[in-house]
C-alpha cells in the first residue's frame, strides 16, 4: 500500500490564489478594525485599523513562509550604498501626477465613477416626477400676491465646502496625518505585500510576473482613482507600475526596507501636496489643470529610467544568485555520475 506523497515545507509559499486571499483578508481585515475604531478620530482609526489588520494577516502568512523565514522575507539591513540609488527613484510619483495631469487635460471635468452609475433624471421629462423652483414661481399667480420666499431662497443655498482631514494650522493634525500616512502604511504594506507575498511568488513566477503580481495586490490596497474612467484607468496603471518598481528594489537590496524607504518617501510628497492644497499652489501636484515645468517632468524621467535600469539589473543577479543552489542541487539528483 503506497503511502500518500507528504507535504513539501519547502514549497513556495503563497501561491497566486493564496496571494490574493491575503490581500482580501487584509482589505476586509483593516476596513473592519477601522470601523470599530473610529471613534478616535478618521486619521487614528485608519492608522490604528490599517496597522491591525494588514499586520495581523502578514504576521499569520510569515508563519507558512519555509525556512529562512527571515532571509526570504528580507529582514535584514539596508546596504548605505544602495540608499542613494533608491532615492534617485522618488521622483516617479511626480511622474505619475504628471501623467495624470494630461489624462486631466483629455477627460476635462469627466464625471467620476460613482456619478457615472447614477441614473440622470431628465427635468424636461414628462414623468420627471419634480418640479422645478423656476416652474412652480411661473405657475404661481404673480396677479394676485408675491410667490413664497422660500422658494427663492432655496436657489442661493450656498454649497458646503469639503471638510479638510488635514489642517495645516494644526500641528496635532499635520503629525497625526503624517504618522499615519508616511509611516504606518509604507511599512505594514510594504512587509506583507513585497516581504510574505512576494517571495513566494517570484519563486513561482520568475522575476518579473512574480514582482508584477505583488505590484498588482499592493495596487488593490490603494485608495481608488474614482475621478472618471480614463483617470481611474491611468491612474490604477501608474499604481501598478509603482508597485512593480518596489518589487524590483527589495530583490536588488535583499531588504525589506528598501521598498519600505522608497514608499514612505512618495508617500511623504503626496503628503504635503494634499495637506497644503489651497494654501500652497504647487503647479502640476496640488492644482488641477496645471503641469510640472517641463526640466522637472525631463530630469525626473531621465533619473528614474537610469536608477530603474541600474535596480532591474541588479534584481536579476540576485534572483540568479538565489536560484543557482536551487537549480544546481536538481541538476545533481537527475545526473547519476555525480
Amino acid at each position: 500500500m503506497m503511502n500518500p506523497p507528504e507535504h513539501d515545507p519547502n514549497e513556495p509559499y503563497p501561491s497566486v490564489r493564496a496571494a490574493f486571499v491575503l490581500t482580501l483578508m487584509a482589505v476586509v481585515s483593516s476596513l473592519f478594525t477601522t470601523i470599530a475604531l473610529y471613534g478616535l478620530g478618521a486619521l487614528a482609526a485608519f492608522g490604528v485599523g490599517r496597522a491591525i489588520g494588514v499586520g495581523a494577516v502578514a504576521s499569520m502568512g510569515a508563519q507558512r513562509v519555509p525556512e529562512p523565514q527571515a532571509e526570504r522575507i528580507g529582514l535584514r539591513r539596508l546596504d548605505w550604498e544602495a540608499i542613494p540609488l533608491i532615492l534617485c527613484l522618488v521622483p516617479a510619483i511626480l511622474l505619475t501626477s504628471e501623467l495624470d495631469n494630461f489624462v486631466y487635460d483629455y477627460a476635462g471635468d469627466q464625471p467620476s465613477l460613482l456619478q457615472s452609475v447614477d441614473p440622470q433624471i431628465d427635468p424636461n421629462a414628462p414623468d420627471a416626477g419634480y418640479e422645478t423652483t423656476d416652474t412652480l414661481v411661473d405657475d404661481y399667480d404673480v396677479g394676485t400676491e408675491e410667490p413664497p420666499d422660500t422658494l427663492v431662497e432655496e436657489e442661493a443655498t450656498p454649497v458646503d465646502e469639503p471638510v479638510r482631514i488635514l489642517d495645516p494650522d494644526d500641528p496635532a493634525s499635520m503629525v497625526q496625518g503624517f504618522i499615519v500616512m508616511v509611516g504606518i502604511i509604507p511599512i505594514v504594506d510594504c512587509f506583507l505585500f513585497f516581504g510574505v507575498i512576494q517571495q513566494g511568488l517570484i519563486r513561482r513566477k520568475g522575476l518579473v510576473q512574480g514582482a508584477l503580481y505583488a505590484g498588482l495586490f499592493w495596487m488593490l490596497m490603494r485608495d481608488p482613482p474614482i475621478q472618471g474612467m480614463a483617470r481611474f484607468l491611468m491612474g490604477s496603471l501608474a499604481l501598478l507600475g509603482l508597485g512593480w518598481l518596489l518589487g524590483i528594489v527589495r530583490v536588488a537590496t535583499r531588504s525589506i526596507l528598501g521598498p519600505m524607504l522608497l514608499a514612505a518617501s512618495w508617500a511623504a510628497i503626496g503628503f504635503f501636496a494634499l495637506a497644503y492644497e489651497g494654501i500652497i499652489d504647487l503647479p502640476g501636484m496640488n492644482v488641477p489643470g496645471t503641469h510640472l515645468p517641463m526640466l522637472v517632468s525631463a530630469s525626473s524621467l531621465g533619473i528614474v529610467a537610469w536608477a530603474g535600469l541600474a535596480l532591474f539589473e541588479e534584481a536579476k543577479k540576485q534572483y540568479a544568485l538565489d536560484e543557482a543552489p536551487v537549480t544546481g542541487a536538481a541538476d545533481s539528483e537527475d545526473d547519476p555520475d555525480q
